[in-house]
């Protein structure tokens, strides 16, 4: 087993990673819990078998309240966090209890905002069991739900007291959800480390016939490319703005889809877009581009909008312009804050150094229409 120091700010977080690593985890858990008489453990409905193991270690120790979750995109909602803060207090939840959040990035940010919530914020811990959360999104103190006009508006931070990971849980993934899950990573080597991409192409290729020793490669490659910056900027308001790569539209997309795109293969989208803008816009070469389609096939994603079917214009206006990134800042009613690229790992910043542009509206729509015919690679 591996253990990462984790760092937000001055704020140290221990990440337990590995293989067959159940029982240490279990451990590290006990530990963090000492002094408490419950723990309120929100599990996604389709994990429940690698749970089982883990509850029933924690439940030797401490009385254990399960919260099963059905983690779909259209329950990301303020609902469910009130739910589960009614079910932690019913329960007898107090200012030493822990919040364990088991499942994939969703479940997190529901169990997040509800530790964050409760007595004013309890101690959390994730126990991720998809690529999407254990490889990214259990590496931030962002906990947030969506609201009806988009993705994360409604949220606050609180940083894990303890990751924990046994890289077995994601070998139950489906291979199409693995491979759009690990389009973050892709994230990661075209927005920060484009030097890790042979080692990013590496670990896909190993997916099918050593997942495990892929899943090690794509955990050690999203700490560390997100640690240096989680460091400096833990609440990801400067310069780690970039982890946003190709999330303005992948977000719109999860929201005008109602979840019928999964995380992964919609910011893969995203990004595709925002290559395509940061070329109109002359910041980034046309090789760059083809670049980004190239790696993202690698994830099988296709190629052409077949996938995503017909979307309203309309309504994917309204979502960009309510990009949760807008106050960052100045922008017109008709601009979208987008990350854009000079280079790989070369954001276009602002004189504070912010990796943010406001882009016109209607330069996003059009990249967005060349991705989505299929007309933005070079050789196409």
């Amino acid at each position: 087993m591996q253990v990462a120091d984790v760092r937000f700010g001055e704020r140290g977080t221990s990440y337990l990673y590995g293989v067959d690593c159940v029982d240490p985890i279990v451990e590290a858990v006990t530990r963090l819990a000492e002094g408490a008489e419950s723990v309120v453990f929100v599990v996604d409905r389709q994990v429940l078998a690698h749970a089982e193991p883990v509850l029933a270690g924690l439940g030797r120790r401490m009385a254990v309240h399960r919260f099963v979750l059905d983690a779909a995109e259209r329950r990301k909602r303020l609902s469910v966090v009130e739910a589960i803060l009614e079910y932690a207090v019913d329960r007898g939840a107090d200012r030493r209890s822990l919040v364990v959040a088991m499942g994939g990035g969703l479940t997190g940010n529901v169990a997040g905002l509800a530790a964050a919530l409760l007595f004013r914020g309890i101690r959390l811990v994730h126990l991720p069991t998809t690529p999407v959360a254990a490889f990214d999104s259990v590496l931030s103190q962002k906990q947030a739900v969506n609201l009806s006009a988009g993705k994360n508006l409604g949220g606050t931070y609180l940083p894990p007291s303890l990751i924990g990971c046994d890289l077995t849980w994601l070998t139950s993934i489906p291979r199409g959800d693995l491979l759009t899950g690990v389009a973050e990573m892709a994230k990661n080597v075209l927005a920060m480390v484009p030097h890790e991409e042979s080692t990013f192409l590496r670990a896909v290729a190993g997916l099918e016939h050593r997942p495990v020793d892929s899943f090690m490669a794509l955990c050690r490659l999203g700490i560390e490319a997100k640690l240096p910056m989680l460091v400096r900027d833990p609440r990801e308001r400067g310069e780690a703005v970039i982890f946003e790569y190709g999330h303005t539209v992948g977000h719109a997309l999860e929201i005008v889809t109602d979840g019928d795109f999964s995380h992964g293969e919609a910011i893969a989208w995203g990004m595709l877009v925002a290559a395509e803008a940061s070329a109109m816009l002359g910041y980034l070469d046309r090789a760059e581009v083809d670049r980004h389609h190239r790696l993202l096939a690698r994830l099988r994603l296709p190629p052409s909008g077949a996938r995503l079917g017909p979307v309203d214009r309309t309504v994917l206006r309204t979502v960009l312009r309510g990009d949760n990134k807008r106050g960052y800042l100045a922008c017109d009613a008709e601009e979208i804050p987008m990350v854009l690229l000079a280079a790989p790992g070369v954001p276009v910043t602002q004189a504070s150094g912010q990796p943010l542009s406001a882009v016109p509206e209607k330069i996003v729509l059009a990249a967005y229409d060349r991705v989505a015919e299929g007309r933005g690679r070079s050789d196409a």
